[in-house]
């Protein structure tokens, strides 16, 4: 059991390294209040802050959690000392999962705001429910892998089931799920992952070597020049250094 301990500390890290997603949570259900206040005063402009916090989330959640599954076989050499093919899908599965459930967040929070709970409830309860049944049948007759899976695959599939939802009831185009400018982003992602993530899964090619840490920089230019170069990054920018005290 001593044995499982860094490896299991190296996935709890890796995954927890995407911070942003739970800042992003933090900073979505500040607004329940204000969605609720919207909907007795001014319910014409719910959907404008529906539209601009998925944008918000989509700019930082795919990036970042496409790039915590690229890097996961460099960050098992540098935290477990070897590449270890089961944190790497360990990662990739949480982050599929997690991604899910970010860019689901906008629609939960809203529902919230509006006391629209009845799709909420649904995809809650879904997520139990398989995370429960299915858990149980994976850590019976299968291995941790599929356990993880099970565990992705509920969260992912529930809160889809809120977004979905959302997007029906409120006659929201599912066309606005990829953002205007977000196009690029997409790309680098896409070219991460085929590119770079098997690269970085041979043996021998970490960050000890001059063409792993080479390929290591390119990955980190090609996914952050899109987000450099969207709109959204500068007026982060601004809300962030305008926030700060004199």
């Amino acid at each position: 059991m001593a044995g499982l301990r860094p490896f299991l500390q190296a996935v709890e890290n890796e995954f927890h390294a995407g911070r942003n997603s739970q800042l992003v949570e933090q900073a979505n259900l500040v607004l329940v209040p204000t969605v609720s206040s919207l909907r007795e005063k001014e319910p014409a402009a719910i959907p404008r802050i529906y539209r601009e916090s998925y944008r918000l989330i989509f700019f930082l959640a795919v990036p970042t959690f496409t790039f915590l599954a690229v890097i996961s076989p460099i960050v098992s050499r540098v935290w477990l000392g070897r590449y270890e093919s089961a944190f790497v899908h360990f990662v990739a599965l949480l982050a599929a999962g997690w991604l899910v459930n970010i860019l689901s967040n906008p629609a939960y929070v809203v529902d919230l705001g509006t006391g629209a709970l009845r799709w909420v409830t649904v995809g809650c309860a879904t997520t139990a429910v398989l995370n429960t049944g299915l858990g149980y049948l994976a850590g019976r007759y299968s291995g941790a892998t599929a356990i993880v899976a099970v565990s992705a695959l509920s969260l992912g599939l529930g809160y889809l089931i809120v977004l979905v939802a959302y997007h029906l009831e409120n006659q929201v185009p599912f066309s606005d799920l990829i953002p205007s400018h977000s196009a690029g982003l997409m790309g680098a992602s896409a070219l991460g992952i085929v590119g770079f993530f098997p690269y970085f899964c041979n043996e021998g090619h970490g960050t000890n070597s001059l063409r792993g840490a080479s390929a290591l920089m390119l990955a980190v230019l090609i996914m952050m020049l899109p987000m450099w170069r969207h709109p959204l990054r500068r007026k982060l920018m601004h809300w962030v250094f305008s926030s700060l005290p004199a």
